[in-house]
């Protein structure tokens, strides 16, 4: 039986679960679909698709700035960000999904990891 607090997480769980499974599907369908190369550059040279390209590295950072403020030291925030510049963000739910089973409902530990308990 979950408690209280673990019931709190139990929603977005369900939800980042959701989200992570569609988008290594939707991942794996462009990967055999798709040609990133020449769609790639065609989406460049089209205003909404620089406007995409930017608001999905904007959120990269900001996603950036939570891993790098939770985890301690360098190494691990360096390779959890260069995994989601090139995988995407499908590794950013991975990761949220790590935290939450990590933080066991505890709404502090799942924003600062192990800096919640100094």
């Amino acid at each position: 039986m979950l408690s209280g607090a673990q019931q709190m997480f139990r929603p977005l769980w369900i939800t980042v679960s959701t989200v992570t499974v569609v988008m290594a599907v939707t991942l794996a369908w462009g990967v055999v679909h798709g040609d990133l190369s020449a769609e790639g550059s065609a989406m460049l040279r089209m205003p909404w698709g620089i406007v995409s390209l930017v608001e999905i590295y904007v959120g990269i950072v900001l996603f950036g700035c939570w891993v790098f403020r939770r985890e301690p030291g360098l190494l691990r925030p360096i390779v959890w960000m260069s995994a989601v510049a090139l995988i995407g963000n499908v590794v950013s739910c991975i990761y949220v999904l790590l935290a939450l089973r990590a933080a066991r409902g505890d709404s502090r530990r799942f924003w600062l990891g192990r800096r919640a308990e100094a």
